[in-house]
């Protein structure tokens, strides 16, 4: 599945892009992991909409650390590191990961808020994806973390 680039203005109503939160990379990525079914699911019937897949280094990033903790503790079935890591490099030699730095540094201050508005129950890397959609950087989120419902008018797919 190929990518698109962030957007720099505000999202149109009928958006061909959604960004893919953590766990669906890691239910991509771990076949093991409790939403690998729903992940691919979910995956397939974006493709078939004409969705595309937006991949951010904040969440392939928090993806790649709960499987090195995964491939650490799971002694029944862990994820295979090594395939995720080679699939991790493909997508960044193919330009597939969309790097935030930027847009980060502006926003960083708002995601701090967003963490204290929710009293933690959203992660930096969340409040960050609920800062870039309110501001029109992304469009909408594939997460299975029903928690994000928390910010209001977030718009989460599942």
């Amino acid at each position: 599945m190929a990518v698109t680039r962030l957007k720099t203005a505000m999202p149109s109503t009928t958006s061909a892009e959604v960004v893919l939160d953590a766990n669906v990379i890691v239910g991509w990525l771990d076949a093991g992991d409790s939403l690998a079914t729903r992940t691919i699911i979910l995956l397939e019937s974006l493709e078939q909409q004409g969705v595309r897949p937006l991949m951010l280094d904040i969440c392939v990033t928090e993806a790649l650390s709960v499987l090195c903790r995964r491939s650490r503790e799971r002694k029944k079935e862990p994820p295979d590191l090594n395939q995720a890591l080679r699939l991790i490099r493909e997508w960044l030699g193919k330009g597939e990961i969309q790097f935030t730095h930027s847009h980060q540094a502006r926003h960083f201050g708002a995601a701090l808020d967003t963490v204290a508005a929710t009293d933690g129950a959203l992660n930096f890397t969340d409040a960050l994806l609920v800062v870039f959609q309110r501001e029109g950087i992304i469009g909408d989120v594939a997460s299975f973390d029903a928690g994000l419902d928390g910010a209001p008018g977030f718009r989460r797919i599942s």
